[in-house]
């Protein structure tokens, strides 16, 4: 998982394609950046799987995050074992997608 500020600098030196992180969550009110082009940019600039953790709870704010690239949405409060097994079911997908290329 990456830090904040220092996925702020990563993006900004577009170098997530050069050194991918295993995945990425965002939360969609971020001070001074948008969460939504953080995910259209890492799912423009890399294959990272990206999950959305975030206060926004509505059916409009869930399909954005989806549509804007999001591999899953979960809105605050969350169960902290439901963020694990999503965590690592995605991460199951990401291998074995990569081992299949």
């Amino acid at each position: 998982l990456t830090p904040q500020l220092d996925l702020r600098t990563r993006l900004q030196a577009s170098r997530l394609r050069d050194d991918p992180a295993d995945l990425v969550l965002v939360d969609l009110m971020l001070p001074g950046m948008d969460g939504m082009d953080i995910c259209r940019t890492l799912r423009r600039e890399t294959g990272v799987p990206v999950i959305i953790l975030t206060a926004r709870s509505t059916q409009d704010d869930i399909l954005l995050g989806l549509d804007s690239g999001a591999d899953d949405y979960i809105t605050k409060p969350f169960i902290p074992q439901e963020l694990t097994v999503r965590i690592d079911k995605l991460l199951e997908q990401s291998r074995a997608s990569l081992r299949a290329a």
